[in-house]
């Protein structure tokens, strides 16, 4: 009975933000780009808005929205059955093998937001001195993908109260509306460094697609991080899987919708003048 009211509970869970940022995340993306700017909203405004599409869009799915919830679903119960083996496979594995230890400990920390956060502002301070426009954008957009995917990761993991894979018998029983004062060890689902690390790498991804290493590079990054969150005992596989595809229709969401929007230039005079100008599309 315990299982199928975490089951059950878990589904609703997964419609409700699995539905908010894969609907709005698979629609094409705009394929040009004016190499002198990069769009903007006011980011507060933009902000607030995506925020409001993440916790409206399931109560406005269309018939098309379930061509990806479906697979979503299905893929996330099918690696939930198998959490256990495959969490304690990886685990052994890596306790075992103190190399691979280390390079967990380590990939794992481009997962942390914070680390996130100092890389987009290190996106956002480079291509302000060195006038790339694009590495601006980038910045900017990955800060407010990681804000959105804070948001979301937080009330899910509060909402859920899944056990972690080390706490009591490690069955990772969900606890739904459970004890807020219970602590990290019941927020396992999902992962917050799999849905920090995807959502930047899918802003960076896209941002940077035209350059080929550059996708495959930020995915396998994400990957990896993912995948330590296994090894090192803080997440089951499912938490992982989630984590990533919030992460990663977040990221695309985000980028989407600020395209063309606000476009905002640096500009800078032979005085030592410096500002920027903003123009909008009505």
């Amino acid at each position: 009975m315990q299982f199928k009211k975490s089951f059950y509970g878990l589904i609703t869970l997964l419609l409700f933000f699995n539905s908010s940022s894969y609907a709005q995340s698979t629609d094409s993306l705009a394929e040009t780009r004016n190499p002198r700017e990069f769009c903007l909203r006011s980011i507060a405004n933009g902000t607030l808005k995506d925020e409001a599409r993440i916790w409206s869009k399931p109560f406005t799915l269309k018939k098309r929205d379930f061509n990806y919830l479906i697979p979503a679903l299905a893929a996330t119960g099918l690696v939930m059955y198998f959490d256990k083996p495959i969490s304690k496979g990886l685990r052994n594995y890596n306790d075992e093998n103190r190399d691979l230890n280390t390079y967990n400990k380590s990939i794992t920390q481009f997962g942390q937001g914070c680390n996130n956060l100092g890389l987009a502002a290190v996106f956002v301070a480079g291509g302000l001195i060195f006038k790339d426009h694009r590495a601006t954008e980038t910045g900017i957009l990955s800060a407010e993908a990681l804000l959105h995917s804070g948001i979301v990761v937080c009330v899910t993991k509060t909402l859920s109260g899944r056990e972690r894979p080390l706490v009591e018998e490690g069955n990772g029983d969900f606890d739904f509306l459970s004890d807020p004062n219970a602590g990290s060890s019941h927020h396992s689902f999902p992962s917050g460094h799999t849905i920090s690390a995807w959502a930047m790498a899918a802003v960076i991804a896209t941002e940077y697609r035209d350059v080929k290493w550059v996708p495959y590079t930020c995915y396998t990054l994400a990957t990896a991080v993912g995948v330590s969150r296994i090894a090192l005992a803080k997440h089951w596989p499912s938490d992982v899987l989630v984590g990533s595809m919030l992460g990663y229709a977040i990221g695309r969401m985000v980028v989407k919708n600020h395209q063309h929007l606000w476009h905002v230039t640096p500009y800078y005079s032979e005085k030592g003048d410096a500002g920027v100008s903003i123009n909008t599309r009505f």
